[in-house]
């Protein structure tokens, strides 16, 4: 599993990562170690790279995902 991938994950199931991203999205990042393009997939809050580059564009889902400000 990617970094990326752990990471779209936690920030799913911890509030304190939540927070910790919302007010530091890059500082959070760097810190995982993600990919320069995945941090600015991130940042520009573009879905299909994202799913691209987390390996979530072949999952089979009934799910929705979106960008959210």
């Amino acid at each position: 599993m990617s970094e990326l991938t752990k990471l779209l994950k936690q920030l799913g199931q911890d509030s304190k990562l939540h927070d910790e991203y919302v007010t530091d999205p890059k500082g959070v990042m760097l810190k995982r170690g993600l990919k320069e393009e995945e941090i600015r997939a991130m940042l520009d809050k573009d879905v299909d790279k994202v799913r691209k580059l987390s390996g979530l564009d072949n999952l089979k889902t009934n799910s929705t995902v979106k960008a959210c400000d």
